[in-house]
């Protein structure tokens, strides 16, 4: 669509850096340089990985934020990704803050920073059962973010032909109602596929489905904002 977008990889798993074949043993510095050292700026470390797509990318080094954090106080906690994106963030249309499950402080401040949260949600009754906790959870963040909210929750790995699908499905609209995308992502091997070429799926396969489904999530996304 034209928008220039920074992902940055907040998880020390650095699945998204993997995912673009982003290989950190050959970087000076990673997000927990550009975070957490002074002399490093996060716009320093951005890789491209697409046209007008780059990546900030994570390795294990940002396992230790939870405990740099934890001996910060308060105020000073909250500011810390939200500090760090400043400028890096006036290069771009938007910045995607990719973090990992659960609230953990590292997460609690990127969310800090953030002004809307999707919310990825595989279509089963299992993952369903903490969505509702993840709801509060971003609910009480917002007393400190005020301009903090759901822009949706996203359905993942859907498959229409099972009953369970159908039903949670179900549950999610008559709990969350207009919070759910109308868009809905399928369960398909292309995914894995455009993984392994470190592509998106709509260099990998721009054609298929599953790239039509993430072209409407982008439009209901921008709509939504």
């Amino acid at each position: 669509m034209g928008q220039s977008v920074l992902l940055v990889d907040m998880d020390a798993r650095g699945d998204l850096t993997s995912y673009f074949g982003v290989g950190t043993d050959d970087l000076e510095a990673t997000v927990y340089e550009g975070l957490f050292d002074e002399s490093v700026e996060l716009g320093e470390i951005v890789v491209e990985v697409g046209s007008g797509l780059e990546v900030a990318p994570a390795d294990i080094n940002l396992a230790g934020a939870t405990l740099l954090l934890a001996n910060m106080e308060f105020a000073k906690r909250q500011q810390v990704v939200k500090e760090g994106l400043v400028e890096v963030g006036k290069s771009y249309d938007f910045v995607l803050l990719d973090l990992p499950p659960g609230l953990e402080l590292l997460s609690v401040a990127a969310l800090g920073a953030a002004d809307e949260v999707i919310i990825p949600q595989q279509c089963s009754f299992l993952a369903l059962h903490g969505l509702r906790q993840v709801q509060n959870s971003i609910e009480r963040l917002q007393e400190a973010n005020q301009k903090l909210r759901i822009c949706g929750i996203l359905v993942t790995m859907q498959d229409r032909r099972t009953v369970h699908h159908r039903e949670v499905i179900g549950m999610m609209r008559e709990a969350f109602g207009q919070l759910v995308f109308e868009t809905m992502i399928p369960q398909t091997i292309r995914f894995q596929d455009a993984a392994i070429a470190h592509q998106t799926i709509m260099e990998y396969d721009p054609s298929s489905e599953a790239a039509k489904m993430y072209r409407a999530v982008a439009q209901e996304v921008l709509e939504r904002g």
